[in-house]
């Protein structure tokens, strides 16, 4: 008799393992929330006591300087309460519900794989719990949904909410060639109007002077320690190292010319990777080209070249590099998910990174690399993809992507074997 087939998986248990994925940062919340996150020399509640200073009288942007756009000063405000422990929970309980609005959306959006996968992917932050004292998850909850609406074939709404996450931080501004490749000029539009209308609203309200304000990290000089030049120059001599805005920073200043050259290296990667994706996506890797291997390649690329890369940055790209692991990607899946763990090693080691140990700046040059090695994989697989696509054989690409009975209403593209 033939063996009996392999019975599936039942069908509560991705919910269980959900539920054990939330457990597991609800108890790190708990324990962040009682270990004096509060106290004045506390690492976790550093960003915190930050955002309190904003609303101590005045104007924002106008009488003092602030480093984020309105969107998250907004969102600070609404945690923001006397006693800095209330603000921190507070905090750290819109976070974690951002941070299930993105599972959610990429469950819907792409599956239910892809909303496990981010949660996996995330996890070890857990254990360091710096995500849910900071406040970048509204700017990734923003730039997610607008992506996802976008592939849903509701442009306008994805171009405004692609607009108003900028607002949020600038990184998703990157992401705004997704409504550019997918032919969505009323979505397009609305991105535009949406950034101008914003744009005057805060002109008006605190003057120009918060632009340059969030251009700048309020007009910080140096090389942040865990960038890339940063560390290096960090490790040669740790005495140069101080902080600065808010940042461990080291070297007198980021050079005009290196300025120049990492603007120029960014806009380099970001019209190759959108060009590649908009050929890629009518071959093998379908509109995963456009989902996951072009954001995760962009915004990887603002990380490498930039002046400044905090812990926190890594969560931008993790629900595109999320989308790539579901569709079957290993190589992706490993290196973000080696980049978390190292992350969060990096910031739980913070004391001795900034003295110089050798053992806390390794890992830094370590990560680093990873950062670069997930970056060129991408670039790779959006190359070749669109390098096999001919525009004689290619078909046009489908905005609505197929559906998946175990998996939810939208398909994930499914990558190539050498995933």
């Amino acid at each position: 008799m033939a063996d009996a087939p392999a019975s599936r998986w039942p069908s509560w248990a991705p919910w269980a393992l959900v539920a054990g994925l939330v457990a597991v940062r609800v108890a790190a919340i708990v324990v962040l929330l009682s270990t004096g996150v509060a106290h004045e020399h506390s690492i976790l509640g550093g960003d915190a006591r930050r955002y309190a200073e904003y609303f101590t009288g005045g104007t924002p942007y106008r009488d003092f300087p602030v480093e984020y756009p309105p969107l998250t000063l907004g969102l600070a405000w609404l945690v923001h309460r006397p006693s800095l422990w209330t603000s921190i929970a507070l905090l750290a309980a819109s976070q974690l519900a951002l941070e299930l609005v993105i599972a959610a959306v990429l469950w819907r959006t792409w599956g239910r794989r892809a909303g496990i996968a981010y949660l996996l992917l995330g996890t070890p932050m857990a254990f360091f719990p710096f995500p849910y004292v900071r406040i970048d998850l509204l700017s990734v909850a923003l730039a997610v949904a607008g992506v996802a609406l976008a592939r849903r074939r509701r442009p306008v709404a994805g171009g405004a909410v692609l607009a108003l996450a900028a607002f949020a931080k600038v990184w998703p501004l990157v992401l705004a060639p997704v409504l550019l490749v997918r032919r969505q000029w009323r979505g397009l539009l609305a991105w535009v109007a949406t950034g101008l209308v914003g744009l005057a609203a805060w002109v008006a309200w605190a003057g120009t002077s918060g632009l340059d304000q969030v251009a700048t990290f309020r007009g910080a000089k140096g090389w942040q320690i865990e960038s890339f030049p940063g560390i290096f120059l960090h490790m040669a001599d740790p005495s140069a190292s101080r902080v600065e805005q808010g940042a461990w920073r080291t070297a007198a200043a980021v050079p005009g010319w290196a300025k120049v050259v990492m603007a120029l290296a960014t806009l380099a990667v970001l019209v190759a990777a959108w060009r590649w994706a908009s050929r890629a996506a009518s071959g093998p890797l379908g509109q995963v080209a456009l989902d996951a291997y072009a954001p995760v390649a962009v915004v990887v690329a603002m990380l490498v070249f930039a002046p400044i890369l905090s812990p926190q940055y890594v969560l931008w790209f993790l629900p595109f590099a999320a989308v790539a692991t579901a569709a079957g990607d290993r190589v992706a899946g490993s290196i973000t998910l080696a980049v978390t763990v190292l992350t969060t090693f990096i910031l739980a080691s913070i004391h001795a990174q900034t003295e110089g140990a050798r053992w806390a700046t390794y890992p830094i040059v370590v990560r680093n690399a990873l950062l670069v090695a997930l970056g060129a994989w991408v670039l790779w697989r959006l190359w070749s993809a669109a390098r096999a696509t001919t525009p004689s054989g290619a078909s046009e690409a489908d905005d609505t992507g197929g559906v998946d009975e175990a998996d939810g209403p939208a398909e994930v593209a499914t990558a190539s074997p050498s995933a």
